[in-house]
């Protein structure tokens, strides 16, 4: 008995060492890169810390950071700064793992008690100070608000606030199991707002290097969840808008909402009267506001252009939340041509080029003069059951919206249409329901 408890002990000190020795390297690491950087710094900004923080959660960081930027009379201070891992082990292999040149599971990079004054040189700009290259879409959230047209630190202050304060994480996860990318970004400020959200990107496969990760990589959008939650900012503005404007809080309110809503449509955007009565929910009520996607399969936001505005919301299978409580009707609108206009976006004009099915490369006999005869080709309309006999072939098809779409057809598998429609930039891959589809015509 007492040479297994000898054994036993003898185990606890070697875990006990093993482990003084892993943090003390994570310590010492640390140290070094952090002391790196304050070096190469040194022309920019001043940069102090107060001293390095591992956590066996698996954490590592410096606390008491504060960044001095040399053109500016101000500073920024952050409690503690992070990089967080799933355990204390990945921690250790973090380092290496980069190194190798392979790709983490799980990282992520947080901010804790970030801290920046709204009377420093930082935030000392003026917001519309830039008014030739604005747009009608900024500062919508100042309409209404008296002769404030856009807001800025000195509004801030007029509103009880002195400083940003609060914590922000952002950071990565992989889903092997479902071929997902999961980037977060979580933040709070205090007395402000909190946001949380998560965007899911589609993977070809797992990466396992950081060079595979391009190529896994999908622009396609698997998963969104967004969530503000109000902290105390709707109502101290509401209030601040309410006395520049010298009206009551519910007129002013009926006015700023009212004006969104005309600044919105007067430049290609028009929106319901669910969406209408979301906003101003928000902006009465505080709370949260959430707003999810689950498309039923991965998409492509660029493919999105190619469908009506009632269809997108189909297809992303959007849902919308005030404190809770559902936003059935989420009918919006748009005029792609008014918007860009509105930014002053500048495009190319865009041809259409008609598709041709693919033809053999081979050179054929020329027959002669007698046998020649030039055979044209023509649309024809078929029926939606004649559909899967044309794959390959190029289509026209008119939906239910007025849409059309023409392009070679991929496929038809279980109540979707996929056609590969070519622009002069490159080409899309639409997916249609056969529902809404209402004539069809093949080139043959």
């Amino acid at each position: 008995m007492r040479k297994l408890l000898s054994i036993v002990i003898a185990i606890v000190i070697v875990v006990i060492l093993l482990g003084a020795g892993a943090v003390g390297y994570l310590w010492y690491s640390t140290k070094q890169e952090m002391d790196r950087i304050v070096t190469e710094a040194k022309p920019f900004a001043e940069i102090s810390y107060g001293g390095i923080e591992i956590s066996p959660a698996g954490s590592v960081g410096v606390s008491r950071l504060r960044i001095r930027p040399m053109v500016l009379d101000d500073s920024i201070s952050i409690g503690a700064v992070r990089l967080n891992t799933p355990n204390f082990l990945t921690l250790l292999n973090v380092r290496w793992q980069l190194s190798q040149n392979q790709l983490p599971e799980s990282l992520a990079l947080s901010f804790h008690d970030f801290e920046l004054s709204l009377s420093g040189g930082i935030l000392g700009v003026d917001p519309g100070g830039h008014a030739d290259e604005s747009s009608p879409f900024d500062h919508l959230d100042a309409l209404g608000c008296g002769p404030i047209t856009a807001f800025g630190a000195p509004e801030w202050r007029e509103m009880g606030y002195d400083r940003f304060l609060g914590n922000v994480e952002i950071g990565y996860r992989i889903d092997p199991k479902n071929n997902v990318l999961e980037l977060r970004l979580d933040s709070d400020m205090r007395d402000w707002a909190t946001l949380n959200l998560s965007i899911g990107l589609a993977l070809t496969k797992p990466p396992k290097s950081l060079m595979e990760l391009p190529l896994s990589l999908t622009p396609k959008l698997a998963k969104l969840n967004f969530m503000l939650r109000d902290d105390g900012l709707n109502q101290r503005r509401n209030a601040y808008c309410a006395a520049k404007a010298g009206k009551s809080l519910p007129e002013y309110l009926a006015d700023h909402v009212q004006r969104v809503v005309e600044r919105l449509r007067a430049n290609g955007v028009t929106l319901g009267p669910g969406m209408i009565d979301a906003y101003q929910s928000y902006l009465t009520q505080g709370g949260a506001l959430t707003i999810t996607a689950a498309p039923p399969a991965p998409i492509n936001p660029a493919e999105l252009r190619e469908y009506a505005p009632a269809d997108i919301v189909k297809l992303l299978g959007l849902r919308m939340k005030v404190n809770e409580v559902a936003v059935t009707d989420l009918t919006v609108d748009w005029n792609a041509a008014e918007i860009t206009k509105a930014l002053n976006i500048k495009l190319k004009p865009e041809s259409e080029p008609e598709l041709e099915p693919n033809t053999a490369s081979a050179p054929s006999p020329s027959p002669s003069p007698a046998a020649t005869k030039k055979i044209y080709q023509t649309y024809h309309p078929i029926s939606i059951g004649e559909l899967s006999q044309h794959v390959g072939k190029i289509v026209k098809l008119r939906t239910a919206s007025g849409a059309q779409y023409r392009g070679q057809l991929d496929g038809v598998v279980e109540g979707m249409i996929r056609i590969t429609v070519r622009k002069s930039g490159g080409s899309a891959v639409l997916s249609l329901r056969t529902h809404d589809i209402t004539a069809i015509e093949v080139l043959y």
